[in-house]
């Protein structure tokens, strides 16, 4: 089988191993799925140009949100449940995130306290 090379990739993964109620948690939206569908509509209006040959090696992706820095310009979203997927989840993300210099976002429906994220992820804002 084949490494995943894109998020529709991901998602058949996904589809293939996880157990349905949890796939369909993960992959649809609240109520009728408006905002769902309007967020898949908007990101299919931007086109990637692809480039090759290009000298990468003095991009600097870093930036500031809302007056700290990040090293991209990305917030990790909050996700309710995160615990279904991964022990621990949030705390986990957070960690990962904080390591990688981007910011998460804990949902109010978050397994982990408060407290437990902001011990594994020290100095995130």
């Amino acid at each position: 089988m084949l490494a995943p090379a894109s998020v529709s990739d991901y998602r058949l993964l996904a589809k293939r191993k996880l157990p349905r109620l949890l796939f369909d948690y993960l992959d649809g939206g609240a109520f009728s799925e408006q905002t769902l569908a309007d967020n898949r509509r908007a990101f299919g209006q931007w086109c990637f140009r692809q480039r090759v040959m290009t000298d990468v090696s003095q991009v600097d992706t870093t930036t500031e949100l809302l007056g700290a820095a990040a090293s991209l310009p990305l917030v990790m979203a909050p996700m309710g449940l995160s615990g279904m997927l991964a022990k621990r989840g949030e705390a986990q993300a957070a960690k990962a995130g904080a390591n990688a210099g981007i910011p998460f976002c804990l949902s109010t429906v978050g397994i982990c306290s408060v407290e437990e994220v902001a011990r594994e992820a020290p100095g995130a804002n």
